[in-house]
This record gives C-alpha cells, structure tokens and sequence, in this order.
C-alpha cells in the first residue's frame, strides 16, 4: 500500500485543475490579457497560456466545472482576485479552494483523505461573499 499525504494530490491535480479555470474565468470571462492575469495569479504567462490550451490543470478540471456550487465559490474568488492589490493576502484563499475541490471529488467517488487543515476548520464559513 502507498502512502499518499492529503496536499500531494492537491498540489499535482486540483490547483493546476483549480489555476487552469481560473486563469479562464479571468481571460475568457472577465477579458484581461494573459500577462494581467499572470500577474493577478503570480504566475508567468507561459503558466497561464500552458492552462488555457490545456497543457496543465487538466485531469479533474471538468469535474470541479460541473459542480455548480464550486463554480459560484470560483466565480466570487476571481472576482476577489481582480480586486485585491496585494496578491499575498488572497494566497490563503486557495487552501479553502481546494478543501471545497476535494469536496467536490469525494462526492464524485474520489477517496481523498482531509489535510489537518480542513479537519480543524471544518465548522469554519468558507464564504467568499464581504
């Protein structure tokens, strides 16, 4: 039997899965450039361009779209995103988006273990509405 730590799958499938439709929310959605949204999202814009064509990001990103609970959570974080001057203070935000991505993919039959953060905050309001 492998070992396998709660974040290691959440760093190799649901951020990229999780970047990926983000970058397209603010590309695609909300019209700013690859280089601004690279900026928003600290990444390069290879990054964002290698999301947006499908290199990364890809494995479990339909999934998380086909949640529409998720995607209202996606849709308000973006719109924080656009709106934050300091890139490092919604950097905490992608924790709360991945607990809600695991979320998602247990109910779609994953078997994906809690980080010791989602135990704790678990009667936490991940609410992204000010």
């Amino acid at each position: 039997m492998q070992l396998i730590l709660p974040c290691e799958y959440s760093v190799k499938e649901i951020l990229p899965a999780i970047r990926a439709l983000i970058a397209e929310k603010l590309v695609e959605e909300k019209n700013l450039s690859i280089y601004k949204t690279a900026d928003l999202m600290g990444l390069t814009p290879a990054a964002v361009e290698n999301y947006l064509k499908k290199r990364r990001g890809t494995a479990v990103k339909e999934i998380l779209r086909r949640d529409k609970e998720f995607m209202e959570f996606l849709e308000n974080f973006s719109d924080k995103v656009v709106k934050e001057k300091n890139i490092n203070s919604i950097s905490s935000y992608y924790c709360i988006l991945c607990a809600e991505g695991k979320k998602v993919l247990n109910k779609n039959g994953y078997k994906l273990s809690h980080c010791i953060v989602e135990s704790a905050l678990g009667a936490y309001n991940f609410s992204l509405k000010e």
